[in-house]
């Protein structure tokens, strides 16, 4: 239980850090810390912070569009962390062969942590 205490508090940094840089006016960041904040409110809606980062990942700066990925995700979250954390593989419907396989995971991988880390 401790490490995931780690995990929200660590994914709860990294997510004021890109709401931030992606909206420095402080009115704009408010809005979207409103409209995120619609997500994680039942118990179904798991694992708040990691899911309101791919919904940014997602939606970019776009106001409509985030308030467009928070419903997807309020119906399933898992889609959301599938089209933002593992793009690639979430459009293959077959496992391509484990070479391809392998370079689609480090690819997804990659972008993710660089779009997470970018400032």
């Amino acid at each position: 239980m401790e490490n995931d205490a780690v995990i929200e508090t660590t994914l709860k940094t990294l997510l004021e850090r890109k709401l931030e840089v992606m909206f420095p006016d402080d009115f704009t960041r408010r809005r979207v810390r409103n409209i995120l904040g619609d997500y994680g409110r039942h118990a179904h809606e798991r694992e708040s912070e990691r899911v309101r980062l791919a919904i940014l990942k997602l939606a970019g700066a776009e106001l409509r569009s985030i308030e467009k990925y928070t419903g997807y995700a309020r119906d399933d979250y898992r889609n959301i962390l599938a089209w933002a954390e593992y793009p690639r593989q979430a459009r293959e419907w077959v496992m391509p062969d484990p070479d391809k396989k392998q370079k689609m995971i480090e690819a997804d991988l990659s972008e993710y942590e660089n779009w997470l880390h970018d400032s």
